[in-house]
């Protein structure tokens, strides 16, 4: 093995942080056979008075993000704290002319544009593998293992807090509110479970595959999501009955126009289907190639040491890079004037299925039906159950074909204005994987 060792400036040495060390003081047989040799020389951390799970050299731990970035020492920038500040860590140590390896989706979904033109124009590298899906290699697979291929379409489970209370609610193992307790009791789950809960967790995710996968611009903000903060178990139990499980999806595929629709949300998916059989806080991602066809990437989108393992794939990555004298790999995450926009939900043509509450009396489904159609939406299949006998109203299922999501939201919003209809249609979209 060579002599020569990068030095590595850690911001954070939390539990992914800690992983990232144990791992490079452990250097596997693999890591040595590609002559890579690290050393943690600096790290900063928020209180560095608490006692730490890895022994490092006395000094090394302080306070200070910007001595970690400048010390002449450190080669590499390993940002791992997910805090509101680390946009300008990030940025200053990229603008000093450092490498950058981070986990953060959230910076690199909302600040991609400028980080990467910033990397390019100094010379550096930006990788960020653990950003998404955990220790799934999903980034290197994209930009790398798939490069020869037109990447039809994605379709992801991203999320594991989400995947694991959709798990729970499917075996009928309690409704949201008790799942999501029992997910934060036992730390799948944030205090405060927005991020995950309301989709834009797998947003931001969905918006850095759509930058390598279908060149496409824009941040986690610009394309359609819905959480699962509705999802009710009656909702599961009409699935089930079917033949559909439903999971929180991040899709994207090419447009007829040369846009990418993007979009996250419950999709109900045939309960055979791979992405169907995802279970707990596992991940996985389905993509078509135009080369390849279907490939599918299975593991764990989250935790220490499948977390720390993308980050040490990276620190390898750009090892190998300084001994073999190679540029950096930069340009392809710069978007160029061909980049295509994220297409509006409302020109999208999805299935549906539609759950609504109506007066049982003659004539009710030939006016809801005839809405429909109105808006050139067919029906697959029709569900009517049994009669409340107190409200005198029925459950009505409707499943429809294909139609466009402009078209479906304003034929519900007619349903609902109905004066037989009870309460919001439930509308849950369907993928037919």
């Amino acid at each position: 093995m060579g002599e020569e060792r990068i030095g590595i400036g850690l911001i954070g040495l939390g539990t992914v942080g800690t992983g990232v060390v144990q791992i490079l003081q452990s250097a596997s047989s693999a890591m040595r056979r590609k002559d890579c040799a690290f050393e943690v020389v600096r790290v900063a951390v928020r209180d560095a008075s608490i006692k730490r799970q890895v022994q490092l050299a006395d000094g090394a731990i302080g306070t200070d993000p910007a001595a970690v970035i400048h010390d002449d020492n450190v080669q590499v920038v390993v940002e791992l704290t997910g805090a509101a500040p680390a946009y300008g860590w990030i940025k200053e140590a990229l603008s000093a002319g450092k490498d950058v390896v981070t986990a953060n989706k959230a910076v690199i979904a909302e600040h991609g544009d400028e980080l990467f033109a910033l990397a390019q124009d100094k010379g550096g590298d930006l990788l960020f593998e653990a950003a998404v899906a955990g220790g799934i290699p999903i980034i290197r697979s994209l930009r790398s293992g798939l490069v020869a291929n037109r990447v039809e379409s994605l379709y992801g489970i991203l999320n594991g807090t989400t995947n694991y209370m959709m798990t729970r609610m499917t075996r009928g193992e309690g409704d949201y509110d008790e799942i999501l307790a029992e997910a934060q009791a036992k730390g799948y789950a944030e205090p405060d479970p927005t991020m995950d809960v309301s989709g834009m967790d797998a947003a931001q995710k969905l918006a850095i595959l759509g930058r390598i996968a279908f060149h496409a611009t824009g941040t986690g903000s610009d394309l359609f999501c819905e959480g699962i903060e509705n999802i009710q178990s009656s909702d599961i139990e009409a699935a089930r009955e079917l033949g559909y499980t439903i999971k929180l999806l991040a899709i994207a595929k090419h447009t007829a126009d040369g846009k990418v629709e993007a979009r996250v949300h419950p999709a109900m998916v045939p309960s055979e289907s791979l992405l169907a059989n995802i279970h707990d806080e596992f991940n996985a991602i389905e993509i078509v190639g135009s080369a390849v066809g279907n490939q599918v990437f299975y593991g764990a989108g989250a935790g220490q040491m499948p977390t720390a393992s993308a980050v040490v794939s990276d620190l390898v990555e750009l090892a190998q890079r300084r001994n073999t004298g190679a540029t950096t790999a930069i340009g392809d995450m710069v978007l160029d004037d061909e980049a295509a926009p994220f297409a509006d939900i409302e020109d999208s043509i999805i299935r549906y299925f539609l759950r609504m509450r109506v007066a049982d009396r003659p004539g009710v489904l030939a006016q809801i039906t005839q809405l429909l159609a109105t808006d050139e939406i067919s029906i697959a299949s029709v569900i009517q159950k049994e009669r409340d006998l107190e409200g005198g109203t029925v459950q009505l299922i409707i499943v429809t074909h294909e139609a466009r999501e402009r078209s479906m939201r304003k034929a519900v919003a007619a349903i609902d204005a109905l004066d037989f209809t009870e309460g919001a249609t439930r509308l849950i979209r369907m993928e037919d994987l």
